[in-house]
C-alpha cells in the first residue's frame, strides 16, 4: 500500500476524477486569478500639487487635503448627505497632506486607474470642500496640479423681478447657480460645475402669473456666477448674468 501523499500519479488521477466538484472549484479559482487586474499599480506613483485660498483670496493654512477615489459622503457645512457611488472595496485613499502658511500642499500618492478623483479639503473648523478631476488631468509624468483652489463661502441671494412695463405676458424663468450640494470639476485647466448637479442647481418656474411671484431667495456659493434666462409668451428670450461676490446680494430684473 502507498501513503496518501505518495500514491502514484495514475491513482491520483483516478482520485480526482472521482471528485468532479473539486475539479470545477480548482478551475474556477484559476480563472478568477487570471482575470483579476489590480487598479493600483505597485510600480507607479503620482504627484499632487495645489494652492488653496479662501473667498477673500487669503491662503488657507493647516487644511487637511485628501485625494481619494470616492466622494465624501457628507458636507459638514450644509449638513447634506452626498450620494456615494462606489462599493467599499473600491475605495482608496491615494494620498494626504496639510497646507502650509501660503496655502500650498504637495504630496506623492498612489496611482489608480479610475476615471475620477476627488480632492477633499477640510479646514480647521471642519468645513469640507470637494473638487473632482478626471484622469485626463494628469500630465505625462503622472502629476495632477490644480494651480489654485478657492474655498467658496455661502451667500444669501435675492432676485426680484419687477414689472415696469405693465406687460401681462407670462415668462418661463430658469436660474442656474452654484448650489450648496454641488462640487466643482477641474478639467482642461478650468473649473465647471460637476455634471452630477445638472438638475440640482437651478430654479425653473413661471413669472407674472400672480402678484409677488417674482421674488426668489436662495443660498449659493460665492464667488460664483448666476445665469438667468427668461422667455415671454411670444418666444423672445432674455439672458442676464450676475456675479456673487458678497455674503448678501440682491439683484433687480426689470421687465
Amino acid at each position: 500500500m502507498h501513503a496518501y501523499g505518495t500514491q502514484p500519479l495514475d491513482q491520483l488521477g483516478i482520485y480526482l476524477q472521482s471528485q468532479p466538484m473539486k475539479k470545477c472549484i480548482l478551475l474556477l479559482i484559476a480563472v478568477l486569478l487570471l482575470s483579476c487586474e489590480a487598479r493600483l499599480d505597485d510600480d507607479a506613483r503620482a504627484f499632487f500639487k495645489t494652492r488653496i485660498v479662501d473667498a477673500n483670496g487669503n491662503p488657507l493654512q493647516n487644511a487637511d487635503v485628501q485625494v481619494t477615489t470616492f466622494r465624501t459622503r457628507e458636507f459638514v457645512r450644509t449638513n447634506q448627505a452626498i450620494p456615494k457611488f462606489t462599493e467599499p472595496d473600491e475605495d482608496f485613499i491615494l494620498g494626504q497632506g496639510v497646507t502650509d502658511t501660503n496655502g500650498e500642499v504637495a504630496f506623492t500618492m498612489l496611482f489608480d486607474t479610475t476615471f475620477r478623483y476627488y480632492v477633499t479639503i477640510t479646514s480647521q473648523n471642519g468645513d469640507k470642500t470637494v473638487v473632482s478631476a478626471g484622469i485626463e488631468s494628469f500630465n505625462d509624468n503622472l502629476t495632477l496640479e490644480i494651480p489654485l483652489i478657492t474655498i467658496k463661502d455661502i451667500a444669501d441671494v435675492q432676485l426680484d423681478f419687477i414689472n415696469t412695463s405693465g406687460t401681462t405676458d407670462v415668462f418661463n424663468v430658469q436660474v442656474n447657480y452654484f448650489a450648496l450640494n454641488c462640487n466643482e470639476f477641474f478639467e482642461n485647466n478650468a473649473f465647471t460645475i460637476d455634471e452630477d448637479c445638472a438638475f440640482q442647481n437651478e430654479i425653473a418656474t413661471q413669472l407674472n402669473r400672480a402678484a409677488g411671484d417674482g421674488a426668489f431667495e436662495f443660498k449659493a456659493y460665492y464667488p460664483s456666477v448666476i445665469n438667468l434666462t427668461y422667455t415671454n409668451e411670444s418666444g423672445t428670450e432674455f439672458m442676464e448674468e450676475f456675479t456673487i461676490n458678497n455674503p448678501t446680494e440682491r439683484y433687480e430684473i426689470n421687465y
